[in-house]
């Protein structure tokens, strides 16, 4: 079993991969919905610095808390599924068994972390009380709301990757009831630092893309989201920052792959087969062209700046501060 995953810098159209890929018949398609369990904050990634490179008496532990704690919050619940609703309980069972597996020590104690974890209340009631008990024992505090914390010490090592490794694939395994070749899903890794995620898997391929920045800009307009900035200088920045890695950042070609969402809109068949080939997918594989990526519906998700001509002014900015990243439409009807 082999993977293959999209990455985004968001509503740059990452879907049309997840689509493409999924219309192949050796593939389990797991949909559009984001597996982001290993790049976000308290995910694998930041298990790796507090373990692997960061290791000490604090920093281990409090992380594997935080990713026990991320598990919960994903796992979801009877309202909002979230990964339940794709793993059952195997998300859950799967990842306290990698957990245990990455502890070396488990005992009670704790830390002014955890304390500050309870909240401000409890982290000032229990300064006031260890106040009073300094006063009669200056070597002695207490840990009021802590007495049955837990705490753990992890260094494993290169051991990380191989227990990693066997965690993402028993995961994804656990779901691949009809043995398929490949499993497509989405957002697995983040478009920078990506070579530091290959290390996770034994084969992955990896299809990075963009899109016009004026696009970019609008949708989130009609979004009316709050992850993109809507004031146009600051979008400006904002663009220039999430892609000012790839002006020193070198990939592994042969597992990192990034395109353009307009490349594969408006020269499909090249780009289609590019990408087929890039992840070593037989065209006899895929079996279903274009019932999951039509590039004759897909073509109303480009150029959508020229809709609404009330951010003509904005788009004039775009096109000035952001001319390296526009998409040459020269040629193209």
């Amino acid at each position: 079993m082999r993977f293959i995953t999209c990455a985004s810098y968001y509503g740059t159209g990452s879907s049309a991969i997840t689509d493409l890929i999924g219309e192949c018949d050796n593939v389990l398609n797991m949909t559009d919905y984001e597996f982001r369990f290993i790049q976000d904050p308290d995910g694998i990634r930041d298990l790796e610095y507090n373990l692997v490179e960061n290791n000490n008496r604090h920093n281990s532990g409090y992380a594997i808390k935080r990713y026990e704690r991320n598990v919960k919050f994903l796992a979801g619940n009877k309202l909002i599924k979230k990964y339940n609703l794709y793993f059952g309980d195997n998300w859950v069972k799967l990842s306290r068994e990698y957990v245990k597996a990455l502890i070396d020590v488990e005992y009670k104690g704790s830390w002014v972390q955890d304390l500050r974890d309870k909240g401000k209340i409890a982290y000032f009631l229990n300064r006031c009380v260890n106040k009073v008990v300094s006063k009669f024992n200056k070597e002695k505090s207490v840990a009021l709301f802590l007495k049955n914390n837990t705490n753990y010490a992890s260094y494993p090592g290169e051991k990380f990757y191989e227990l990693t490794k066997k965690y993402i694939y028993d995961l994804f395994n656990s779901v691949n009831k009809d043995s398929k070749e490949i499993i497509m899903a989405d957002q697995l890794v983040p478009p920078t630092n990506v070579d530091s995620y290959l290390r996770y898997f034994d084969d992955i391929k990896v299809v990075c893309v963009d899109r016009d920045p004026r696009d970019v800009f609008v949708l989130e307009k009609i979004w009316n989201g709050a992850i993109v900035p809507r004031k146009v200088d600051e979008f400006c920045k904002w663009y220039k920052a999430t892609r000012a890695h790839r002006k020193t950042e070198k990939n592994d070609e042969t597992k990192v792959l990034r395109i353009r969402f307009e490349d594969l809109i408006y020269h499909y068949d090249e780009w289609s087969s590019k990408i087929l080939d890039f992840c070593e997918i037989s065209k006899d594989h895929h079996t279903a062209p274009k019932t999951l990526l039509d590039p004759a519906k897909s073509i109303k998700n480009t150029r959508v700046w020229k809709r609404f001509p009330e951010y003509e002014n904005d788009i004039k900015i775009i096109e000035q501060e952001l001319s390296e990243y526009l998409y040459d439409y020269e040629g193209i009807i």
